[in-house]
């Protein structure tokens, strides 16, 4: 749970990719709240050393620079929630 809640410390910007609504935010309570939700999906988008040494609970690692459709689900109105350490 201590992981859990650094990661989400540093949760900047979380994004709600669903046609015409564009991004949003979600609250750190809201995602942890949703996480073992069907169709829900968080990418850890911190670099590997960061990642290996914590990550929120069914993250899935993923280089942002690297980043393809083949990596995202097939689910279009799946909700994808992206995190990193970063300022932006």
């Amino acid at each position: 749970m201590k992981v859990l809640r650094s990661l989400f410390a540093v949760l900047l910007l979380a994004g709600i990719a669903r046609a015409g609504e564009g991004f949003g935010e979600l609250t750190v309570a809201q995602v942890a709240a949703r996480l073992k939700e069907k169709n829900f999906y968080v990418f850890d988008c911190n670099d590997e050393g960061t990642f290996a040494a914590g990550h929120v609970p069914g993250a899935k690692f993923c280089h942002y620079d690297q980043l393809s459709e083949k990596d995202l689900p097939a689910d279009k109105k799946a909700t994808l929630v992206f995190y990193c350490a970063n300022e932006h």
